[in-house]
C-alpha cells in the first residue's frame, strides 16, 4: 500500500497553508511515456483556527483507468497546527479498484506514543493492530510542515513519517546538486524562484525506480510545481505537473 504514497505526493506536492478560514485547492496531472496522461489528482488544504485537514483524491485516467479497473485512491490527514507545524491525529487512506474497496485508518495516540492501524475491506473491519514504531507525522503533514522544519544553510535532513520506509518511517530530504538540478530541469522544466528538492522514501513506488522523488517547489509559497519519478517499471519516467491552484473561503 505504501507504494501509492509517493505517486500521490508527486501529484499533489505541497500546498501553502491558507489563511484562517480559507481553503486551498491544487490540481495535478501525471504523465507517463507513450500512455500520456495516466492520473489526475486534487489536493485540498483546509485550516480553521488551529485545526487542519488535508485531503487528496487521485484517479487513474485514459487507458490506465481501464487497465487498473478505474483505480481511485484518497488520502486524508487531520489534526492541529502548533507553531506552524502540523500534528496529525488521524491519517486515512482508501483504495477503490473495481468492486474492491480498502480503507486504512491510522490513529496517533500521543500520550502512549502508539499508532493504531485499522484495516477495512468492503466496509468490514479486518483487523486493528499497533504499528511497531512511532513517528510524529504522516507524509502529508510532514510536507506541509517543512517550511518550519528546514533551516537556512542546511542541505540534508532525515525525518520520520507514516508512509515512508516501511520498517520505521524514515525519509531523507536534500537539495539537489547542480548536476541533479540540471537533469531535472531537462526532464520536467524549471521555474522562477524555485527550490529543487529530492525525497528518498526508501520504498520503490514501481518496479525499477529507486523510491526517489524529485520536486520543483515555489519559494514564494512552497507549492510543488513539478515532480519526477525516474525509470518507472524500467521503461520511462513518471512526471507530474501543477495545472491549477486557487483559494476559496
Amino acid at each position: 500500500m505504501w507504494k501509492k504514497i509517493a505517486l500521490t505526493t508527486l501529484l499533489t506536492g505541497g500546498l501553502v497553508a491558507p489563511l484562517f478560514g480559507e481553503t486551498l485547492i491544487g490540481t495535478y496531472v501525471a504523465k507517463y511515456g507513450i500512455f500520456g496522461k495516466v492520473a489526475k489528482a486534487t489536493g485540498t488544504y483546509q485550516k480553521e483556527g488551529n485545526r487542519y485537514r488535508i485531503f487528496v483524491d487521485t484517479r487513474a485516467v485514459g487507458m490506465v483507468a481501464s487497465l487498473s479497473k478505474h483505480l481511485r485512491e484518497t488520502f486524508e490527514s487531520k489534526g492541529k497546527v502548533v507553531k506552524g507545524v502540523l500534528v496529525p491525529d488521524t491519517y486515512t487512506m482508501t483504495i477503490k479498484r473495481g468492486s474492491k474497496f480498502y480503507k486504512y485508518i491510522y490513529k496517533f495516540d500521543r500520550k502512549k506514543y502508539v499508532i493504531y492501524k485499522l484495516r477495512y475491506f468492503n466496509g468490514k473491519l479486518e483487523y486493528n493492530r499497533t504499528l511497531p514504531y512511532w513517528v510524529n507525522f504522516d507524509v502529508l503533514s510532514l510536507y506541509f510542515s517543512l517550511p518550519h522544519l528546514m533551516k537556512p544553510g542546511k542541505k540534508r535532513y532525515t525525518f520520520y513519517a507514516l508512509g515512508a520506509r516501511k520498517s520505521d518511517g524514515r525519509l531523507d530530504v536534500s537539495y539537489l546538486t547542480p548536476s541533479e538540478k540540471k537533469d531535472l530541469i531537462d526532464e520536467v522544466g524549471g521555474a522562477k524562484n524555485a527550490l529543487y528538492l529530492k525525497f528518498n522514501l526508501y520504498n520503490k513506488v514501481f518496479a525499477g525506480d529507486r523510491g526517489i522523488l524529485y520536486l520543483v517547489i515555489s519559494k514564494d509559497n512552497f507549492v510543488a510545481l513539478k515532480g519526477l519519478l525516474k525509470n518507472v517499471l524500467k521503461v520511462g519516467d513518471l512526471k507530474g505537473y501543477l495545472t491549477s491552484l486557487r483559494y476559496s473561503k
